[in-house]
């Protein structure tokens, strides 16, 4: 089960790009992601939303996929990898993005999802590393004419953990997200995870994300699993005990020192379902001595981090060979 807040639109990433929008040759890709990262990096089957400028024009509200295997186009709108060849990517919505009124650029948001089977960027000292790596660029279409590409960077995993203002499953009746942006972790019944339902020591828990990359077996691009499938890749964790804080790279078999194996969590692969989506699963560690208790909206003990209406005592990173990301959750303190 995964929280419907998932499917918000990145409203501030939109605002950021609008004014770009104005200027914008037509079918411009502006971005792509949860923020703007430049360069873009994906992993293979990472959901993912382009903001695109000179596109979707008609538009007037959301065109959704719906359930089942993906579309390549919706409302007359696709987006294609081009990596040696070109390869439709599945889409599962495209909206309407206005955040400036009469005078604005036309930008759409289009949620996509990067195809498998995509060759990766690797590194040249790894003997398995291939000796050409084919560049790789992306563009969005409109009834068929292709706008201006843009360099996309593939890599073995882009992980993301999901939350309340990510955009990863198309479809109505969600509100707008508020900030701070909630972590979509949750507990083995499907509630989220929050100061009023904190997590327990010894708990098991589920965190949402996109960008694990490649399963085994394999599923195909743009199809729900119909249950779950572990990623090839092993990924690591990293747990910090200190009030709000950021995410962490855990450690993992590059490092040099020599440090004891980190933990690793008890799942990590596709949820049934829902294309593109990852759940890792793992257990609630003791919390260390002198762990402060998780508050909402109210001012943090002396010396502490910075307050705000959502406060951790707990951050579980989810590190890979290119990336990490994590998630801050509250835990109930042992009485």
């Amino acid at each position: 089960m995964i929280h419907s807040a998932t499917r918000y639109v990145l409203i501030a990433a939109a605002t950021a790009l609008s004014a770009l929008g104005q200027s914008a040759s037509p079918s411009t890709i502006m971005g792509a992601g949860y923020a703007l990262p430049t360069p873009i990096n994906v992993a293979p089957g990472q959901i993912v939303t382009v903001f695109a400028a000179g596109v979707g024009s008609t538009l007037t509200q959301p065109v959704y996929a719906g359930a089942g295997n993906l579309p390549t186009s919706l409302a007359g709108i696709g987006v294609t990898i081009q990596q040696g060849i070109a390869i439709p990517a599945p889409i599962l919505e495209v909206r309407p993005v206005s955040t400036c009124g009469a005078g604005c650029g036309v930008i759409t948001a289009i949620t996509i999802q990067i195809p498998y089977g995509l060759l990766t960027v690797c590194n040249p000292s790894d003997v398995a590393c291939p000796l050409i790596v084919l560049q790789t660029e992306f563009f969005v279409t409109e009834n068929g004419v292709a706008g201006t590409p843009s360099a996309l960077t593939v890599q073995t995993d882009q992980v993301h953990i999901l939350t309340a203002c990510d955009t990863v499953l198309g479809g109505p009746g969600t509100p707008a997200g508020t900030l701070p942006c909630q972590p979509m972790v949750t507990h083995a019944n499907g509630a989220l995870v929050s100061t009023m339902s904190p997590a327990m020591v010894g708990e098991e828990l589920i965190a949402y994300a996109v960008g694990l990359g490649a399963t085994n077996p394999a599923v195909p691009t743009g199809q729900p699993a119909a249950q779950p499938v572990p990623t090839v890749e092993t990924f690591t964790l990293d747990f910090n005990f200190h009030s709000n804080a950021l995410a962490a790279e855990a450690q993992n078999s590059r490092t040099t020192a020599p440090l004891p194996s980190p933990p690793i969590p008890l799942f990590a692969g596709l949820t049934a379902g829902y294309p593109g989506l990852y759940q890792i699963n793992f257990i609630v560690p003791m919390l260390q001595s002198g762990a402060l208790p998780c508050a909402y909206g109210e001012p943090p003990p002396p010396g502490t981090s910075s307050g705000g209406a959502f406060t951790s005592n707990l951050t579980v990173s989810v590190g890979g060979a290119t990336s990490f990301d994590g998630a801050a959750i509250c835990v109930a303190l042992v009485q």
